[in-house]
């Protein structure tokens, strides 16, 4: 186990931890390790027969003077030096990877008035003696008071143990037991050391519709009852390879969007008011497909929904907010923009330097921060800083694990300097857009951008990221000078992507934006591992010990312990499902068509560009507010202190709108329509679902076939008894009496159903 180990001597808990045990094995205890045998196990005691009968009290003592709670608490403002803050208990049944050490722990206190604690794990050891009981120091958190009794757990791959009782401050009070807790105390035979887990490979079958439909709400923007059914029948990895290699609309770009044509760029010209050619034209058509995202959104709706390229899709949405380009500002034409997707789709199972090359030079990023304009003589560091910042290595010196390295001081270390940033700034001056040939004056911004010439870039030496340095050019202008600068990007971005942080930097947020917003470090270092050698995988590959390898960072962090298994009960797991993965997955869970008899929906969701269903919910598609994205992977559900992106663009108002948004797809769908002329309308075919099979199972609320159907395909088998029973009160609320047409009754029970299952908080969260 890798340890950080504190400055005292685990051996003096032996004694005072033996007088804790119990003589003999409870068979509640045996009981729940069969339940659950991928938790931990905290140990509790008997010893409480006044104030806790049930025997929750754990096996803990603060860590320095063993002595026994209730714990001194510390400074609301600031820990004080004294180690007295840290308390120590015990735990068993560990699935820990070989290797696997604390990092792979978080824990949580709840106090009486249900707040939640994020407790950090600072230390673990084995208890000499008792190979199977592992013991644990905590720190207690800044922000707790004397609240008397909490509960607490500790989380292990996105499991939560039994939650036990420790007393802060003063003993007694607290929240309640658990349904069905009882004593867990340490057998009177030590149990044998926990052998490391052997994580299943997943090259045949799978067997759980829980976990299939977990998986494909990782992998895809949503899971199907037919992609169900492929998952379990071919496995997790087939799927994967099959996803690997699915074909795209645009081969020849490696992409689903389409090349669009490229206006003019004054829309007076492009898009004049009448066109004597063209009976059917209509100026604001043209400047719709010409000078709205309305193409592209509507593209990567009609993908979203029907693309068989789904984990590429969901992989480079995730990139698209990593690598941010907007199309509203400065950058606004699909045409434009539309370069920049097909480069996030080519390379999003491609190589992490190939993608950020492409990126670079992609007209759209080059005039969304800066770069074209960036000369010699008048530099623009937009993109020198945001490509450092935001790009690649991020603010603080990393860990493998993507915890911040911290000075003496306690503070973390900055991953560079104003001073990188000027002499980068350096590197990246003299490209520009290539001339274009449509009109005198335009610029082609389909092909990759291209040293300007003359003596546009600066030639001198540069020192780069630990301490690199660019060989000075011999020549300021012409050929030379282009040649230099070409020379120094490739230097610059060799130098950029192969800092140690990019693999935990993309690694971290890779997780948030697939799997959970809060993964453990452990879960961290593992992915970073095969972002820096594609070979260094629990599950390699075909690998090459290649750096960068998106392909087999996206099957780690999809295979990985902490991502698999039917249910996860750590209440930190987990993601907001953010409004395009809400709104699609919607859709797709209930056989997404177009409006009326129409098979197939155009893709266009409410209005057009912002106005849509996602712009409504602060995510209008390709047009992030700023470089920053929709929002920030940093950000903190507010009083809770984990990590939380998505909640960053909910609010009152946009919570609001998601239940309107279900609301009219379950109850009217998106209606076809015919502006701006009925020979091209927004909206050709509309958006509907489908939910007859659903309405076959409503006659009789009571039987839960309904409810049973919405729990494997939107809860993966964990509605809970309050969701379930909302619905059935509601289904059972439309009676004869109020609906005496069967057929109509069986419709409406069906749909409010879907309503209710799906504007649940359950819902919201990715699990």
């Amino acid at each position: 186990m890798h340890n950080s180990s504190p400055s005292f001597a685990v051996r003096g808990f032996i004694r005072v931890f033996l007088l804790t045990l119990v003589i003999s094995v409870s068979g509640s205890f045996s009981s729940i390790l069969a339940a659950n045998p991928k938790a931990p196990t905290l140990v509790s005691h008997t010893q409480d027969a006044v104030t806790n009968p049930t025997g929750t009290r754990a096996v803990a003592f603060e860590s320095v003077s063993m002595k026994a709670e209730p714990f001194p608490l510390s400074s609301t403002v600031q820990y004080s030096p004294d180690t007295r803050t840290r308390i120590c208990v015990f735990a068993m049944s560990l699935d820990l990877l070989q290797g696997e050490g604390v990092n792979a722990f978080s824990a949580d206190m709840q106090d009486s008035a249900g707040k939640l604690y994020a407790t950090r794990v600072e230390f673990m050891g084995q208890v000499p003696n008792f190979p199977g009981i592992t013991m644990f120091i905590l720190r207690l958190p800044d922000d707790i008071g004397d609240v008397g009794d909490v509960l607490l757990r500790l989380n292990l791959h996105g499991m939560g143990s039994n939650r036990v009782r420790v007393a802060i401050g003063h003993a007694g009070g607290g929240p309640t037991d658990d349904p069905g807790a009882v004593a867990t105390p340490a057998p009177a035979i030590p149990p044998a050391a926990d052998q490391p887990f052997v994580p299943d490979s997943y090259a045949g079958p799978v067997s759980s519709d829980a976990d299939a439909v977990r998986f494909l709400e990782q992998t895809t923007w949503g899971p199907t009852s037919a992609d169900i059914a492929h998952v379990k029948a071919v496995g997790f990895r087939a799927y994967l390879n099959e996803q690997f290699s699915a074909a795209v609309a645009n081969p020849a770009k490696g992409s689903n969007y389409p090349d669009l044509f490229f206006p003019n760029d004054d829309p007076a010209t492009a898009c004049p008011t009448s066109s004597p050619g063209d009976p059917n034209y209509n100026q604001a058509v043209c400047n719709r497909d010409n000078f709205s995202m309305y193409p592209a959104q509507r593209t990567f709706f009609s993908n979203a929904f029907y693309g068989q390229d789904q984990l590429r899709q969901r992989v480079a949405f995730a990139l698209h907010q990593i690598l941010v380009v907007s199309g509203s500002g400065e950058v606004n034409r699909p045409s434009w923009l539309t370069i920049y997707l097909q480069a996030l789709d080519r390379n999003a199972l491609g190589n992490y330097r190939t993608l950020l090359q492409e990126i670079t030079l992609t007209p759209a990023m080059g005039e969304y921060l800066d770069m074209r304009l960036s000369t010699r003589t008048n530099p623009n560091e937009n993109w020198a800083r945001e490509v450092l910042q935001l790009f690649s290595i991020g603010t603080d010196v990393l860990n493998l694990d993507g915890t911040a390295q911290r000075d003496a001081q306690g503070n973390p270390i900055p991953s560079y300097s104003q001073t990188d940033v000027n002499e980068f700034t350096r590197v990246f001056t003299g490209w520009n857009i290539v001339p274009g040939t449509i009109a005198p004056g335009t610029s082609n911004w389909r092909d990759p951008m291209i040293p300007r010439g003359g003596t546009n870039h600066d030639f001198g030496a540069k020192t780069l990221l630990n301490g690199f340095t660019t060989t000075a050019c011999s020549s300021a202008s012409g050929a030379a000078n282009i040649a230099c600068a070409q020379s120094d990007l490739t230097a610059a971005l060799n130098n950029i992507s192969n800092h140690p942080n990019v693999g935990p930097f993309l690694s971290k947020q890779l997780i948030q934006h697939l799997v959970t917003s809060n993964p453990s470090p452990a879960y961290v270092e593992r992915v970073a591992r095969v972002f820096n050698n594609d070979c260094d995988a629990l599950y390699p590959q075909g690998c090459t010990s290649a750096r960068g390898n998106l392909r087999s960072v996206v099957q780690a962090i999809l295979l990985d312990p902490e991502a698999r298994g039917d249910v996860k009960t750590d209440p930190n797991y987990g993601k907001l499902r953010e409004p395009a993965q809400y709104i699609a997955g919607f859709l797709r869970a209930f056989k997404v068509k177009g409006a009326g008899a129409n098979p197939t929906s155009d893709g266009v969701l409410g209005g057009r560009s912002s106005t849509d269903f996602t712009g409504t919910l602060d995510q209008p598609i390709f047009q992030p507010t700023t470089v920053f994205s929709y929002y920030q992977p940093g950000y903190e559900v507010p009083g809770a202190k984990i990590l939380g992106p998505a909640f960053g663009i909910l609010s009152t108002s946009t919570t609001l709108r998601r239940a309107n948004d279900i609301n009219t797809l379950v109850y009217s769908g998106v209606s076809v329509n015919t502006t701006p002329t009925p020979a091209n309308p927004d909206r050709p075919l509309g958006t509907s679902i489908d939910i007859a099979n659903l309405e076959a199972l409503a006659a009789n609320p009571g039987d839960f076939q309904i409810t049973s159907a919405l729990n494997t395909l939107l809860f993966h088998g964990t509605m809970s008894t309050q969701v379930r029973d909302a619905i059935v009160g509601a289904m059972n609320g439309i009676t004869t009496a109020t609906e005496p047409n069967a057929t109509l009754r069986n419709q409406k029970r069906a749909r409010v159903a879907v309503y209710l299952a799906a504007t649940s908080s359950q819902y919201d969260i990715q699990r």
